[in-house]
């Protein structure tokens, strides 16, 4: 494989546990979810080509490369980028991830998340500063990740999740590194470790402090909720299009005064239905008779049945659910939801919604959030829910249960 100084090597990571993604964590890399019609990571590599980079590494777990995982949908598309693909076989963190895919790279090269829709454009501001840099944003919730010691414009250091919590603000490290084989050299002398990535880094600034582009706004998915910016970039990106072959019933209401409306084909809009854009209706979904979809997205082969009402939440594939109120929340693909199902979205105190991840509670930073479920989850009838569960991978809830905690992967609640 070649690059050159002016198209390095693309290297991105899509292996990993994704462990803060719970439940959106099972069946494929979080960067690889589909949404609007395509996957995240298609999005990136898109971008990737039409800013003219040509070589792509992309290492991946053992499940993307099961029939319906990342390498044959990849496949499927007709990209023009050299793309080859690199076993991670276990989940090592990202610097054994990069160690996996030593070989296929040469001198300069990037290192990117695949959820990084605009890479393309953000590399090549980067490389406006330089051979190598680095990108960062200003969170006020330093403790949560790397955070850089610059001076004068120049990364000089990196300290992963700080303890101390007293800064206001600070500049934390995004997915987005533009390297040579000088840091190859600094990361395989390393122990294999979780944040060895990182210590590497850390240790290359410190000898050669890098340029850092400082973002005012980024695209982050570190927990599944964060879906939601990806969505509204997304639905605002849009234009209001219904397919000829979709089927809008006459006395259904469009109405995309505050955003556009894409009815793709194969869609079914019943009686008296409404939807409020900014919209997305997937292929072959059908939004029932008297069921109100407002600022929401719902992937292809869905079943939105009579009388749901569905606010400003995302719907994966071959989700099925009637006579609901579903409001900012996440559905994983292929869930079931009988009759009834009632999400709280806002707390009395109407303070921001909190939720478990990896044993501590986490704050969402949203003021509203309903919940989230994985794949094949399955809801008996007149479920209620509070602000913020999230429940398993095909986990069920036994009929008039009343969540108000997080249920694992695989679990039943009678």
């Amino acid at each position: 494989m070649k690059s050159n100084m002016s198209h390095p090597s693309i290297v991105i990571l899509a292996a990993g546990n994704n462990s803060r993604f719970f439940p959106l964590n099972t069946s494929t890399h979080k960067g690889c979810l589909e949404l609007l019609g395509q996957p995240l990571i298609l999005r990136t590599l898109q971008n990737l080509q039409d800013r003219g980079f040509t070589e792509v590494v992309i290492v991946v777990s053992e499940k993307e490369y099961q029939p319906g995982g990342l390498v044959e949908i990849i496949n499927n598309y007709d990209l023009t980028l050299n793309i080859n693909f690199v076993l991670q076989k276990e989940a090592l963190g990202m610097g054994d991830a990069l160690l996996t895919a030593k070989n296929e790279i040469k001198d300069n090269f990037a290192v990117i998340f695949p959820y990084l829709i605009n890479a393309g454009d953000l590399l090549s501001q980067m490389q406006k500063l330089g051979p190598q840099a680095i990108c960062a944003t200003e969170t006020t919730e330093p403790w949560l990740y790397g955070i850089l010691t610059i001076k004068n414009d120049q990364a000089i250091g990196i300290v992963e999740k700080p303890k101390s919590s007293h800064q206001i603000a600070a500049q934390k490290i995004l997915g987005c590194y533009l390297l040579n084989r000088k840091f190859i050299d600094l990361l395989e002398k390393l122990p294999t470790e979780q944040y060895n990535f990182e210590t590497a880094l850390d240790q290359l600034l410190q000898k050669s402090p890098l340029p850092v582009l400082s973002l005012a706004n980024f695209l982050d998915l570190k927990y599944p909720w964060h879906l939601f910016d990806f969505q509204k970039e997304l639905l605002a990106q849009q234009s209001s299009y219904t397919h000829p072959e979709a089927q809008v019933a006459a006395t259904a209401i469009l109405d995309d005064s505050q955003g556009p409306i894409y009815i793709a084909a194969g869609v079914k809009i019943g009686d008296f239905a409404k939807i409020v854009g900014p919209a997305y209706i997937g292929p072959s979904s059908l939004v029932g008779d008297y069921s109100f979809v407002r600022e929401s997205s719902i992937e292809g082969w869905c079943r939105i049945g009579a009388n749901t009402e569905l606010v400003r939440s995302l719907v994966f594939s071959h989700v099925d659910v009637h006579s609901s109120y579903i409001a900012d929340s996440i559905l994983g693909s292929g869930s079931h939801a009988g009759a009834g199902l009632i999400t709280a979205n806002l707390r009395l105190d109407e303070k921001n919604v909190q939720t478990m991840v990896k044993g501590e509670l986490v704050d969402t930073g949203r003021r509203k959030l309903g919940i989230i479920t994985g794949a094949k989850a399955n809801l008996g009838i007149r479920v209620s829910t509070m602000p913020g569960v999230l429940i398993g991978a095909e986990t069920v809830v036994y009929p008039q249960k009343m969540l108000s905690r997080n249920l694992a992967h695989r679990s039943v609640e009678k």
